[in-house]
């Protein structure tokens, strides 16, 4: 397998979104690509299936290479914790494990990750791709108290990649030859052998300087200069971040809409909530069903693999005492599919076996329906449909898994959301939406007309309805990346075969 790994000696020279750049031609070019982050340190997770946290970057270079956000791609996780001391919270192929400081982790916690790290680059090279991406750990991935050698390529060497390596260089710090030297300088000289080449990012120079800079680094370094790119204005775009609006989209935080997502055990589907996450008109935060819920603008009842499960874990926090509560007070509540399923009456789960009775379960009591899950997986079929009590004649696309047979016990006190029979209903009072297919919050302008309608509740002015949906606005800024990157940098040293 090959892998192209993506180095820089500064923070925020554009090393993660050069490797979103690249998975998306690379992928273009028929590559069966992946990307990988052996470690990363971020300031906000983004949560997958199961309550399993990785970096924002490695789930940008996941869609731009068209493959799925897992926990292999990015096994070490340092999240600086919330208060004045230097304490990392440390996460393990996901899943936290406890707070350290920088040192107590190199001390006591590498030892145990380095083995995991190397594990999931051993999957990666044993599966069915033909190229990796390696966004490296900016800090050199290496143990500060036994060496000083990078193993960013010791652990590119030891699963026997084909390795090439290109440095990318911020040229708004000022002193990128210092930058690029100091660099080179850490290198051992098996090391150096596998850089093709150098990129400079964010320039502004002219032509004149650039041809100087590119003989500079060919006669004292011996390596050349893939390309010169400009800094991109027309877009915004961080990979820390899941924002993939106009940068001029700015609200101050009393005007932004707090929703809170229920951190239900065996939460699945997260990328249902990407779109509402991708607002900055709104704080989106996951909520632990054991604290006091207080007065969000809209509490989301996610999909779950184990709705009997998580029914069972909202109930042993009286959590839908809280529930109930917050709805009297005119509180907005969705459910989207087996969360959904879990504000009626009573959920079922059909006996599976003959030895296995079946289970019953009381639901939240917030809307009056009956689910029994049938206990098999569901392919997916495609839904298009309009919005009918609300929003009306808004055209609608998702994707229908017939996890549960439900019933309305009372069709008089709810209205058909869509027109597509039982795809959503909605109470009396209208704060309660139960969605039963994924992607609604895709569709753009029904995801606007949503929100406007929280946002007259508290007052707020209207935002915009006529927008691209989520994934054709994410996918435009992927391929926009990509063909920067096309008009800018030579790309085929980084594909050529060398002897090393």
């Amino acid at each position: 397998m090959r892998a192209i790994a993506v180095f820089s000696p500064t923070c925020g020279a554009g090393k993660s979104w050069f490797a979103t750049a690249l998975c998306r031609w690379l992928t273009r070019e028929d590559w069966n690509v992946t990307p990988f982050q052996a470690q990363a340190d971020i300031s906000q997770g983004y949560t997958i299936d199961h309550n399993v946290t990785v970096s924002h970057s490695v789930a940008w270079q996941a869609w731009a290479a068209r493959v799925k956000a897992t926990a292999m791609l990015n096994p070490v996780i340092l999240k600086p914790s919330d208060g004045p001391s230097l304490q990392y919270q440390l996460f393990i192929q996901g899943r936290g494990i406890g707070t350290v400081s920088r040192s107590d982790y190199y001390q006591n916690y590498y030892g145990i990750a380095k083995p995991l790290i190397q594990e999931c680059l051993d999957k990666l090279y044993k599966s069915a791709h033909n190229l990796m991406v390696f966004d490296t750990y900016r800090y050199g991935l290496y143990n500060p108290f036994l060496s000083d050698t990078d193993e960013n390529f010791e652990l590119l060497k030891s699963s026997s990649f084909h390795p090439a390596g290109v440095i990318i260089i911020d040229c708004r710090q000022g002193g990128a030859l210092n930058q690029l030297c100091g660099f080179w300088e850490r290198l051992a000289a098996e090391n150096r052998k596998l850089i093709r080449g150098v990129i400079f990012n964010q320039w502004e120079g002219d032509r004149r300087i650039s041809d100087i800079q590119n003989r500079w680094v060919q006669e004292h370094l011996n390596l050349p200069v893939l390309g010169h790119l400009p800094s991109l204005t027309s877009q915004y775009f961080h990979p820390e971040s899941p924002l993939t609006f106009d940068i001029n989209s700015r609200h101050s935080p009393q005007n932004r809409l707090k929703i809170v997502i229920l951190r239900l055990p065996h939460l699945a589907h997260h990328t249902d909530l990407d779109p509402l996450e991708s607002e900055p008109s709104v704080e989106l935060s996951y909520f632990d069903p054991a604290n006091p819920l207080g007065y969000p603008d809209a509490v989301i009842i996610p999909h779950t693999s184990e709705a009997i499960a998580d029914l069972d874990y909202l109930h042993k926090y009286k959590f839908h005492t809280q529930l109930q509560n917050y709805a009297a007070a005119g509180g907005t509540i969705l459910g989207l599919c087996n969360g959904a399923a879990m504000l009626g009456k009573q959920v079922n789960q059909k006996a599976l076996t003959v030895n296995v009775p079946p289970v019953e379960q009381p639901g939240l009591s917030l809307l009056p329906t009956k689910s029994e899950f049938r206990g098999t997986s569901q392919q997916a079929e495609p839904l298009q449909t309009l919005s009918e009590t609300l929003f009306e004649n808004l055209p609608i696309r998702g994707e229908v898994y017939r996890y549960s047979k439900n019933s309305v016990l009372n069709r008089d006190i709810v209205a058909q959301l869509f027109q597509e029979l039982d795809a959503g209903l909605i109470n009396q009072g209208r704060n309660i939406w139960a969605i039963n297919f994924h992607g609604l919050f895709n569709n753009g302008p029904w995801r606007r007309f949503w929100l406007n309608q929280l946002r007259q509740k508290r007052g707020l002015s209207s935002l915009a309805t006529g927008i691209a949906d989520f994934t054709e606005r994410r996918e435009v800024i992927i391929d926009n990346l990509a063909n920067h990157i096309d008009q800018h940098v030579e790309l085929a040293p980084l594909l050529t075969d060398y002897d090393y």
